[in-house]
């Protein structure tokens, strides 16, 4: 019986403690931990969420126009994982960037394979990308 409600008492803190982290926080003048980033433009409000760690973006971001999901990017290591989608919901396009630093200037760019759908998730076309640049494009009739 003591062990349950102490168990139960870990889990509440441990909530808790999750649930009430700080969010747009810098340490040491880098941005860290969880940030969401609200922008107002023309009347329509966008909302970027995720994590920094040593102001560089890590793990999932979402990004919202009103409250509609319009993209998510999954950052790992030196590439990103990228989903846009249509207002219906669909996916619009998918592909990867690469992260190049040149003179002290960091860039993601697409690289790879990127693939462009509909509105009704029917594949329009192919590009492959090479440090940003479109090599070759390959449309569906």
């Amino acid at each position: 019986m003591k062990i349950d409600v102490f168990i139960k008492t870990l889990v509440v803190t441990a909530c808790i403690s999750f649930t009430s982290c700080k969010i747009n926080q810098t340490k040491n003048g880098l941005k860290t931990g969880k940030w969401v980033i609200k922008k107002n433009l023309m009347n329509t409000t966008t909302t970027s969420i995720g994590r920094y760690k040593k102001d560089s973006k890590t793990g999932k971001w979402n990004y919202f126009h009103k409250e509609q999901l319009t993209l998510t990017e999954k950052y790992k290591k030196d590439w990103c994982y990228i989903v846009e989608y249509h207002n219906t919901g669909q996916i619009r396009s998918i592909g990867q960037s690469k992260k190049y630093i040149n003179n002290s200037k960091t860039e993601w760019l697409p690289t790879g394979e990127w693939k462009f759908y509909d509105s009704e998730g029917v594949l329009l076309g192919t590009k492959i990308y090479e440090k940003g640049i479109p090599i070759l494009e390959t449309y569906t009739e």
